[in-house]
Order: C-alpha cells, then structure tokens, then sequence
C-alpha cells in the first residue's frame, strides 16, 4: 500500500480560472489547466463571489472549514453548513454568499462522460483520498495512527482498501 500524507500548509495556491479566488489542488488524473478527467481541490472563499465556470463538468462542493456559505446556483439558494455536499453542474451559475466569515471548501470536478466520482462519508473499494474536514482528526489506518490538520489529506493508492478506525472526515473514492 503507498501513503502519501499532504499537509494543506504546503500546497500551492493557484488561481481560479476566474482570478476571483484560491484554489490548491490535492489530485488530479491529468494536468491543469485542461488536461485532466478528474480532479479534487481545495478553496478558500472570503468574500462573496461568483464561481467559475466550466461547460460539461459535474461539480461537487463540501464546507470543510467554516460557518457555511449560501450557494444560488441558477438563482436558487443552497444552504451549505459544515460537512454538507452539495452538486451542480459546471455550467451553472453559482454565487458564494458568505455565512459569517471565510470558510474553505473541498471541491470535487469530473467532466462528462468520465466514469461516476463522487465525495461521501463512507468508505467506498478503490484507491482512496482521506480528508479532515471540520477539525482535527486523528485515526488508524491498517493499525498505523495519522494526525490530519483541517484539509489535509492521506491519498492511498492501491487496490484493496485499507480498514480506517475513528475517522470522521471526508472520503474521496476514484
């Protein structure tokens, strides 16, 4: 089983393709700015501000850290608290309307067409990506303990999913 353990201090912001944001990539199956089927970022928010957009992209957005932020997407709002998932497509207009203050969030984009990926809570077979989110974690992976800080991740690569114990954040399947 290969671990790799990437601390959130230490990923590089890049901008939004809008420039209106921060975003820090955690993986991704191809090259940015284009080349790529999938990917899984992070962003800060801290102002209200319009998102990007990108045609024939399912987009799925988690509060990660923070108050929340109220998403109008095609001039709908969605509450999104802590820990909530929220999906829309790429294509659609999204405005971030801050609850209380900055937050940063866990993005997941997977363009049409690509086999289904999705962000959940429960632990799915397939190479993973284990991601704290809301606070400090602290679990065991296969009997090895690991100390994550709020989005900091361990991406496993291998084909038999490991036992996680004691973890409450965020899994990322591909």
């Amino acid at each position: 089983m290969s671990v790799e353990i990437q601390r959130a201090v230490d990923r590089t912001p890049q901008p939004w393709k809008n420039g209106l944001g921060v975003q820090y990539e955690i993986v991704c199956d191809g090259s940015l700015p284009e080349d790529w089927t999938w990917r899984l970022s992070t962003a800060d928010i801290t102002q209200d501000v319009p998102f990007s957009v990108f045609p024939g992209v399912n987009r799925e957005f988690c509060v990660a850290d923070g108050n929340g932020v109220v998403l109008t997407i095609n001039g709908v709002e969605h509450r999104c608290e802590p820990g909530s998932i929220t999906k829309f497509r790429g294509d659609d207009e999204v405005y971030a309307t801050l609850i209380d203050g900055p937050m940063r969030a866990l993005n997941l984009m997977v363009r049409d067409g690509a086999a289904p990926i999705h962000l959940c809570r429960s632990v799915m077979e397939g190479s993973i990506a284990i991601i704290a989110i809301g606070e400090k974690q602290v679990f065991d992976l296969d009997g090895q303990y690991f100390r994550l800080d709020v989005l900091d991740a361990v991406v496993i690569t291998d084909q038999r999913l490991p036992v996680i114990n004691n973890f409450d954040g965020l899994i990322f399947v591909a």
